[in-house]
């Protein structure tokens, strides 16, 4: 596909990143020539430097033959005038980074007269097909951990009936054993190992090291009790303090209110922890310094069952969290805004880091999908992918059972007949109008499509 990326920015040099590996055609517009030269250094793809909402630089990028245009600007603004003068020029498909609520749903203009109809102006009027909110996403995933037995996040696919989900393996007598060695009576199949530098494909004989997490695919209503089996749960969060009164942190406490859930948010800025406070009556906002100590602890931070670190600072983030863990709270997430200290963070013992821009990177390769392909998930660090496929009549792989096919980079974890999941894949032939759910690294991705043409 040909892809124009408009901003050079966290989020656009992470999308180009995993879609120039997945052999797209990317091409990244920025303003910054010390953020293009950087790009250049580091990334296989064609760059300009311009401003990418101008009719004239768009024409350069060549965008009435793009298949997607991706404005992921800083700018709100920005990238609906991108999206706007792509579509114009003709490029297929447009999304846009939006961060402002209020422009991701309708609205309506003022009648010109009392009695005629008012006009609705939706997204897509305005060049936007798609939008894409990396704070959203983040908080969204957040809210989903902690309200799990587990720190670690879920990828859904055929409407929930399979999940994929990542373990990390804190049970001692599983280090040094085999795959094939772990057994359950719940259905499942580990299909990917995560490392420190990466993901692998999982095989029978491959050895479970300590540090390591395990990523299987199990019917989407057991996989919480398949947990038990690589490390004890932990109860759903009943009170949390936030780290954070930013756009992240906001929307974080606002959703564990609306779920019943105690929320505590410490907020370094006097103006703005009075104005959440406004906003959230029922938590409760405490305005202080969250590397303090002393503050901490006198505020009984360290019995809070969770502590959620969403500043914008990345190294505020790690020290407050790493303080939260040390005065006694169960379980930490932070927020990390440079992806490249996601592993400094998880070394450190946070439990969960995640990064806005990996989300929203994660988010694009569901819109990106290729030869039958329905859905994908971007898992361990950007380097394996979980894709679900529609076997069409005439696919190579319609007719051969799961164990004929051979795949150099990847690996077979579930096929959904009817609704219902076969997993691990059993020896029937595989039939059009199955679902397969397929892990491969990022590199063998055009491997696995062929079987499905």
């Amino acid at each position: 596909m040909y892809i124009i990326i408009a901003g050079g920015g966290v989020v656009g040099f992470n999308i180009a990143s995993l879609l120039s590996v997945e052999n797209h055609d990317v091409v990244i517009i920025e303003e910054s020539a010390a953020a293009v030269e950087s790009i250049q250094r580091q990334l296989d793809v064609r760059t300009i430097t311009g401003n990418a909402a101008t009719p004239r630089v768009l024409r350069e990028a060549e965008a009435h033959r793009a298949d997607l245009i991706l404005a992921v600007t800083d700018s709100d603004e920005t990238n609906m005038v991108v999206c706007f003068i792509a579509k114009e020029m003709g490029a297929s498909r447009t999304a846009a980074r939006i961060r402002n609520p209020d422009y991701s749903g309708y609205f309506q203009l003022p009648a010109k007269n009392p009695g005629a109809t008012r006009r609705i102006v939706r997204p897509q009027n305005l060049g936007v097909d798609i939008f894409i909110n990396p704070e959203v996403e983040m908080a969204r995933e957040i809210l989903s951990i902690l309200r799990g037995f587990y720190s670690t996040p879920a990828e859904q696919f055929s409407g929930g009936a399979v999940q994929l989900r990542e373990f990390k393996v804190e049970d001692k007598s599983l280090f040094n054993k085999k795959v094939s060695d772990i057994k359950s009576d719940i259905p499942f199949f580990i299909v990917a190992l995560g490392h420190e530098d990466g993901g692998t494909i999982a095989r029978a004989d491959e050895i479970i090291h300590e540090g390591d997490s395990i990523y299987v695919v199990a019917p989407g209503d057991q996989v919480e009790r398949l947990g038990r089996l690589f490390a004890a749960p932990k109860p759903p969060a009943q009170s949390v303090a936030v780290i954070g009164g930013g756009r992240i942190g906001y929307l974080v406490a606002e959703g564990l209110l609306r779920q019943g859930i105690r929320v505590k948010i410490l907020e370094r800025d006097q103006s703005r922890a009075e104005e959440i406070a406004g906003k959230l009556e029922r938590a409760l906002v405490l305005q202080g310094e969250p590397t303090d100590r002393d503050f901490l602890v006198d505020q009984g931070i360290g019995s809070a069952d969770a502590v959620v670190a969403a500043t914008e600072n990345d190294e505020l983030n790690i020290l407050a969290t790493l303080l939260a863990k040390n005065i006694g709270v169960g379980r930490t997430l932070t927020v990390i805004n440079k992806p490249d200290y996601i592993p400094l963070a998880e070394a450190a013992g946070i439990d969960v880091a995640g990064s806005p821009a990996v989300i929203a990177a994660r988010k694009i390769a569901h819109y990106v999908l290729r030869g039958g392909a329905i859905a994908a998930a971007v898992i361990e660090k950007s380097t394996l992918e979980a894709i679900e496929f529609v076997v069409s009549p005439g696919a190579k792989i319609a007719g051969k059972a799961a164990a004929e096919i051979t795949l150099s980079s990847g690996i077979i974890g579930a096929i959904v007949r009817g609704g219902r999941p076969v997993i691990p894949p059993d020896d029937s032939p595989i039939e059009p109008g199955d679902h397969v759910v397929v892990v491969s690294t990022i590199a063998g991705i055009p491997e696995v499509e062929e079987f499905f043409k």
